[in-house]
């Protein structure tokens, strides 16, 4: 699978889909949802990424700051539409598949 920022690869061993962005270009909560439709293209609808999450928020907490990146990185991880999502400050975008998620 691939999106508009590269490959969304799977890993069999942890059920999980994983995709790197550039969020200098790419904003992260734009990212989430790409490879959500990416990754899910039975057009499944939930709701948009603001019923879960404030996109805003999301964004400004994982936006390159050499300041805050000195102490490591940033993550934030949430269900949205059935799936564990998990978005680092390093540009990765973890989607899980968890038989506990109602997908």
């Amino acid at each position: 699978m691939s999106n508009a920022s590269g490959p969304v690869e799977f890993d069999v061993e942890s059920r999980r889909y994983r995709a790197q962005y550039d969020f200098e270009t790419t904003a992260p909560s734009v990212a989430v949802v790409d490879v959500i439709e990416t990754v899910f293209d039975d057009e499944r609808d939930r709701g948009p990424l603001y019923d879960v999450v404030d996109p805003e928020a999301l964004d400004r907490l994982l936006e390159a700051d050499s300041g805050r990146d000195r102490h490591g990185l940033r993550s934030a991880s949430f269900e949205y539409r059935g799936a564990l999502v998990t978005v680092v400050s390093d540009g990765s975008v973890v989607i899980g598949l968890d038989d506990e998620i109602d997908r």
